[in-house]
């Protein structure tokens, strides 16, 4: 069964960069998760999708302006 983590959440992409095989990708809007098991779903979700690209060895995810792991932690 596939189930997306992402489905509730409003984020919009602002900007991704590339520099030496490290994405920063920046996401403005609002996660919304269905419960603390969401958390690293809605994690790996985000990273593997940058990751799929042969370019890409290093991910580093903002959200409104506050880096992914420290987002999900106030999410618990």
């Amino acid at each position: 069964e596939l189930y997306n983590a992402l489905y509730r959440s409003d984020l919009v992409v602002d900007d991704v960069t590339l520099v030496g095989g490290r994405a920063t990708i920046r996401f403005s809007g609002t996660v919304r998760l269905g419960g603390t098991c969401d958390t690293p779903r809605f994690r790996e979700q985000l990273l593997e999708t940058a990751l799929q690209f042969s370019t890409v060895t290093e991910v580093e995810i903002w959200i409104n302006g506050t880096p992914l792991e420290e987002v999900l932690d106030t999410r618990g």
